[in-house]
């Protein structure tokens, strides 16, 4: 607990703290005018004082008093014996320390000619406050001892009394009270860390749809372009292995011209030769229906009823001699002439083949060679590809181990969250207890229900106060109140909470007198039966008269600060 506070300074009037209840009050004085207030007179600054020798940052405020060479001690009982910690408000990246009893043993290790460093003393108040081992302050995102002192001596007032200030993450709210209340809060860190993590995953799978990454695409449209790109190496690896270099492509490309030009003049006799051998077949078809079809004459003659002599008669059978002699010849010479083209098209068919062939395996050479530069761009335009399909792999290899990785951590996830429910099951009676307090003290203050529950989510534990009429204002801070008391009460029992707890003035505003009435009387009888110790400041008018009448608030004053003093508490304006 606190003993004193003191300063370098003889305008400083040092505060013996004691055992028990302890109020800093503003008070009016007598000869008070109305220009004087119990505003600003320090008890604020009493607090800031406290909190940058407990290992804090220097306020904005303070630093006149640090150009003034100020420097600030704390004493306070630690490890079995009284310690003494002096910071100067210039510099203060070491401490003085003066140390007895079993204090002297134990710190002696962490000292340096009477000094220790910030960072070292942090590590010290949270061994001997909360026993909190060092190395927990060292993880990222794991616990501070400040932030656990803002539990403890509070100066912000937020509306939610699980957190120090408004600001705060529900990480590291989530990660100090499951401390406080002896739960691990290691469980906090990491579902924090993996909830984290699926979200970023869960940012990149649906950038990725969106197609607003470019280098990550679904694995779906990844493996098809990999089947088109292994379509296109086979393609350029077969064009390369039937590449043959030429000395001189230029005269496989004359001697293509060439044999195009016989093989066009072959194919044109070749239609002349198909349209006469069609004429002549036409022409002896048409010959052959003639002949077959023509009536003698004499049955023309017959039919007309005349008769002819026998000197005409055989004439007329000469002259039908004769054609018929004249049509067998016709017949002959259409029918070699037709066996004569039907030679020549064989003869020029096959030649227009033998031709063809020769013409395309020299358009195939010309295809599948060339020059040497010729065949490193192929090579080039295969190495491409090849590329194209490594980068089309590894964004696969990355897209799947997306899929993989949000599994994990899913598993992961789902582990620490059955081991987290494990524990609070085990830990169900002791936070049950703490619980009831609470909600004893709330209902003396406001007659109203009020709870503190605990479950498990998938951020890691879940801490939550509900206060019916929580939205005023004061019992906003009366229900912070009774639950700093609570933990105070608790926390002298469990070692995870120190036997202190200091409220500014500011926790008061607002409240009814009745319950401000109550609250005081509730910390007093507390401290006194628990062996704790409670600081606040406050103005008298905020004191209920009720109160001020008690024996025990008379003896609790530490220090009367008047709205006369010249610089209040500090004893200077600043």
């Amino acid at each position: 607990m606190f003993l004193r506070l003191s300063a370098n300074r003889a305008e400083f009037q040092p505060i013996n703290f004691k055992p028990g209840f302890n109020a800093i009050v503003a008070e009016r004085a007598q000869d008070s005018s109305d220009q004087d207030s119990r505003n600003a007179r320090g008890k604020s600054t009493l607090l800031l004082l406290m909190n940058y020798a407990l290992a804090g940052n220097l306020h904005n405020s303070l630093r006149p008093l640090a150009e003034d060479g100020w420097e600030i001690t704390l004493t306070m009982q630690m490890f079995g014996g009284t310690v003494a910690a002096t910071r100067s408000l210039a510099n203060g990246r070491r401490l003085r320390i003066a140390a007895d009893g079993g204090a002297q043993e134990i710190l002696g290790p962490w000292l340096n000619e009477g000094q220790i460093h910030l960072d070292e003393w942090k590590d010290v108040l949270g061994l001997a406050l909360f026993e909190l081992d060092p190395t927990d302050q060292d993880l990222p995102g794991g616990l501070s001892v400040r932030t656990l002192l803002s539990y403890v001596i509070r100066t912000e007032t937020p509306k939610d009394p699980l957190k120090t200030i408004a600001q705060q993450s529900a990480t590291s709210s989530r990660e100090h009270v499951a401390f406080l209340l002896g739960l691990s809060w290691h469980v906090v860190r990491d579902l924090a860390r993996i909830s984290k993590s699926l979200d970023q995953i869960t940012t990149i799978a649906a950038a990725t749809h969106e197609g607003l990454v470019t280098t990550l695409r679904p694995e779906e449209d990844l493996v098809l372009e990999r089947a088109a790109l292994m379509n296109e190496v086979d393609e350029w690896e077969a064009r390369i292995e039937q590449f043959r270099i030429l000395e001189n492509p230029n005269i496989l490309v004359a001697q293509t011209g060439e044999l195009t030009k016989e093989i066009s003049k072959l194919r044109d006799a070749a239609v002349i030769d198909r349209r006469m051998r069609d004429l002549y077949e036409t022409t002896l078809s048409d010959t052959e229906t003639s002949s077959s079809t023509a009536l003698p004459v004499e049955q023309l003659f017959d039919a007309a009823g005349l008769i002819l002599a026998d000197g005409f008669k055989r004439q007329i059978s000469d002259v039908r001699k004769f054609h018929a002699s004249l049509l067998t010849n016709r017949r002959r010479f259409l029918r070699s002439e037709i066996e004569t083209l039907d030679r020549r098209i064989a003869d020029r068919t096959a030649e227009l083949t033998r031709l063809d062939h020769q013409r395309d395996k020299a358009l195939r050479t010309l295809d599948t060679g060339g020059a040497l530069s010729e065949l490193d761009a192929l090579r080039n335009e295969l190495a491409e590809a090849r590329a194209r399909i490594a980068a089309v792999d590894l964004q696969i290899e990355q897209a799947r181990e997306l899929v993989t990785r949000r599994e994990e951590l899913k598993l992961d996830q789902s582990t620490i969250r059955t081991d987290a429910t494990r524990e609070l099951a085990s830990s169900r009676e002791k936070l049950d207890r703490i619980g009831d307090r609470f909600s004893q003290k709330m209902s003396r203050l406001y007659g109203k229900d009020a709870t503190l529950t605990v479950s498990v989510d998938d951020s890691g534990y879940k801490f939550t106060i509900r206060a019916s009429g929580a939205n005023s204002s004061g019992v906003n801070r009366m229900t912070m109140f009774c639950f700093d008391l609570t933990m105070l009460e608790e926390g002298i029992a469990t070692a995870h909470h120190p036997d202190f707890l200091v409220h500014d003035s500011s926790v008061f505003d607002g409240v009814d007198p009745r319950q401000r009435t109550s609250a005081l009387q509730f910390a007093q009888s507390m401290v006194e039966s628990t062996g704790g110790q409670y600081i606040c400041t406050i103005n008298s008018n905020d004191i209920p008269d009720d109160v001020l009448e008690e024996d025990w608030f008379k003896t609790g004053i530490v220090r009367t600060i008047l709205d006369t003093e010249t610089g209040g508490l500090v004893g200077r304006e600043f």
